[in-house]
């Protein structure tokens, strides 16, 4: 029992012990002093005071000046698109040049080496090439119709294949036939001739020489047309103005209408030489038929025995003749005895 009651009389002054202070208190007046200067340090956060009102700031509207109509119009202006200064050079007339670069996106050099090119081209060839050259990200304009102008433009005149091209980029390249081509040359022609063009240019990675590529490649192409619209041609060029017509040169029309005709010797001389060529065949064959059915007879005469044995273990007989120019199935006499094995 004494245990128990010092007990119980020893935990109350443990717990009075380990009391912590009261909190320090505010002294008098300075609270309201805080107040009034508008800032008390967590006097918010442990709520022991009013939430302070918001100030609300006067909403001023902004003096913005409204985009013009010239402004407007600049920012729907698509930079890749091809200038407007431009376009009349390169749509509202027939080019007096095979080659259009009114831009000068080749330089001097290149543009004659080119011009160079193109007119040998059509020194040679019925079906005229022309070439627009662009930029290789810009774009035509969507009000520009590519088959209007070239039915505009060339439905009259030479035919002519008609290519635009975006430097360092020949997958864009497109191309279009004057009217006069459109049903002499099928899609899948077109399709073929653009195709190995593009992947002749790519052989190389220098623009102006992908360009050159492409060209020649063209005007290889150019010429499977002609050889494809040779009985055509004249047909569907006779819908053009004689004014304005130009017809496919003489030597196409000869090379394809002209006979060759072939003397009478020639032929004569050709027949004996397959006559003669055949009964050398005949001989020859009959020679090597003869040879595969000869055969060789060796004569069969009595060997001599040993050791009282016609044979005899790890011992064998040696038949020789005397003479190496004569048949064996004529020899029957064998050779001394010095020159058999004892």
């Amino acid at each position: 029992m004494k245990r128990l009651f010092v007990t119980f009389l020893i935990i109350p002054v443990l717990a009075l012990a380990v009391t912590e202070p009261p909190l320090p208190l505010w002294e008098e007046g300075s609270r309201e002093e805080m107040v009034e200067d508008g800032w008390i340090a967590g006097d918010t956060l442990l709520l022991l005071g009013p939430l302070p009102e918001e100030e609300k700031v006067e909403e001023v509207p902004l003096n913005v000046e409204k985009p013009t109509e010239e402004e407007i119009a600049e920012d729907e202006v698509d930079d890749n698109e091809v200038a407007e200064e431009f376009l009349v050079q390169y749509f509202e007339n027939k080019p007096t040049s095979h080659l259009v670069d009114p831009q000068n996106l080749l330089d001097t050099r290149q543009q004659k080496d080119l011009e160079a090119f193109i007119n040998y081209h059509g020194k040679d060839s019925f079906i005229d090439m022309y070439i627009y050259v662009f930029g290789g990200e810009q774009r035509i304009p969507s009000e520009v119709r590519e088959e209007e102008v070239v039915e505009r433009l060339y439905s009259v005149g030479k035919p002519a294949v008609i290519i635009y091209y975006y430097l360092n980029t020949p997958q864009r390249a497109a191309t279009y036939l004057s009217p006069v081509l459109t049903d002499a040359v099928s899609a899948a022609e077109q399709r073929r001739a653009l195709e190995s063009s593009v992947m002749k240019a790519f052989a190389t990675a220098n623009p102006f020489e992908q360009l050159e590529a492409f060209l020649v490649q063209m005007s290889i192409r150019i010429y499977w047309m002609e050889r494809m619209i040779e009985g055509t041609a004249e047909e569907t060029m006779a819908t053009i103005p004689d004014g304005e017509r130009s017809p496919m040169p003489a030597k196409k029309v000869v090379a394809s209408e002209r006979k060759i005709e072939i003397p009478a010797w020639m032929k004569l001389a050709a027949a004996a030489a397959v006559a003669a060529c055949g009964a050398l065949l005949a001989v020859w064959s009959f020679a090597m038929w003869w040879l595969s059915r000869l055969r060789f007879k060796f004569p069969e005469f009595e060997v001599e025995q040993r050791l009282g044995g016609g044979h005899a273990a790890g011992i064998g007989a040696v038949i020789s003749f005397s003479s190496s120019a004569v048949s064996p199935a004529r020899q029957r006499d064998q050779v001394p005895d010095y020159m058999r094995r004892m």
